[in-house]
């Protein structure tokens, strides 16, 4: 199995997780803190956050590559904004369209539908970040043509994004955080040091010894991120989210340890079928845009994550939406025209 081939894998993986990540949260905020259901929410919740990043990662190891020629960034993002309106019109619409068969169409509906469709549903946001990176390729493939640049650019954004933070905040030291974000280092924020993250660590040869060191680390921050969720919880009687974010360290070593255990892994050198894997990494995009259509059909018919225990309620609902969400990509997949304005291959 090559290269390509265990990143397809990861793909599909991450997809799943994501399907996973939003089964687990659609209830989170709703049921008792101190309650197990609570508890299994978080852990199922925690195990998923490494996808984000790691989509970002991928997406960035294929396009940053400075041998790659004819990126074609104005019809990558052309075709980013045509996909982005398209599902955007999916969700906001379905809603009038059955109210006016129903006769019950209303002008406060028509422009709350106007206005869902302008901003997109809640989970589109990974295009409109996607499409800020395809504006800024030009610069990470500048960043990455010298391993040193690369080097310096992801320690200072690990320190200063991620790092810093975590320990002026667990300490306390809001007048040090204040400090350093005076400092006004903006090209740190944001996801766009995972689009370079993926690039450096699929170049870079990392010693077994390091890979073992990071494998735990990985686990450990699953792990943290899990009990620091319902610690933090508890303590403020509300529900807090801070060590779900991809802006967190935890989720970053959890993430890096994903990537590295997927491009090392010996498991995935066994695998066969690389095509299928190829096809099933093709229909990622449209499982994460289709996806929370089913989830939210379900809930509407009062099949939810909280209408049996968690961890039964969790794990069936996850299966059913990814395979179903999977078939009705394939068979997207097998018409002509409706293919080339909902799917990203």
């Amino acid at each position: 199995m090559n290269r390509i081939s265990k990143y397809d894998v990861l793909r599909v993986v991450a997809s799943f997780a994501i399907v996973l990540l939003h089964v687990s949260a659609s209830y989170w905020s709703v049921v008792d803190i101190h309650s197990r259901e609570f508890m299994v929410m978080t852990a199922y919740n925690s195990l998923t956050r490494f996808a984000v990043p790691v989509f970002f990662m991928l997406s960035g190891l294929f396009l940053i590559a400075p041998e790659k020629k004819d990126l074609a960034l104005g019809k990558r993002i052309l075709k980013l904004v045509l996909l982005f309106y398209v599902w955007s019109a999916f969700y906001a619409f379905q809603g009038v369209m059955v109210d006016a068969l129903k006769g019950d169409f209303s002008v406060e509906v028509w422009r709350a539908s106007v206005e869902r469709f302008i901003f997109g549903h809640v989970h589109m946001w990974f295009l409109q970040m996607l499409c800020g990176f395809y504006i800024l390729l030009p610069i990470a493939r500048q960043i990455s043509t010298k391993e040193k640049v690369l080097r310096y650019y992801l320690i200072s954004w690990a320190v200063f994004k991620f790092l810093a933070p975590t320990l002026t905040g667990v300490f306390h030291l809001n007048t040090v955080q204040a400090r350093l974000d005076s400092l006004g280092m903006d090209i740190l924020a944001g996801n766009f040091g995972y689009f370079l993250l993926g690039y450096y660590l699929d170049i870079t040869d990392i010693r077994q010894g390091i890979r073992r060191v990071i494998y735990v680390m990985g686990i450990g921050a699953l792990c943290l991120t899990a009990i620091l969720t319902v610690q933090d919880s508890m303590v403020s009687g509300t529900y807090v989210e801070t060590w779900f974010s991809p802006a967190s360290l935890n989720i970053l070593i959890m993430s890096t340890a994903v990537f590295i255990c997927f491009k090392y892994g010996i498991v995935f050198e066994r695998v066969r079928n690389a095509y299928v894997w190829k096809k099933l990494s093709g229909y990622t995009f449209f499982i994460y845009m289709f996806h929370m259509f089913l989830i939210e059909k379900l809930n509407l018919f009062g099949i939810t994550t909280i209408s049996f225990p968690a961890v039964i309620s969790i794990s069936v609902l996850t299966v059913f939406t990814f395979a179903v969400s999977l078939l009705c990509a394939f068979i997207t997949d097998h018409i002509p025209v409706v293919k080339k304005i909902v799917m990203l291959h």
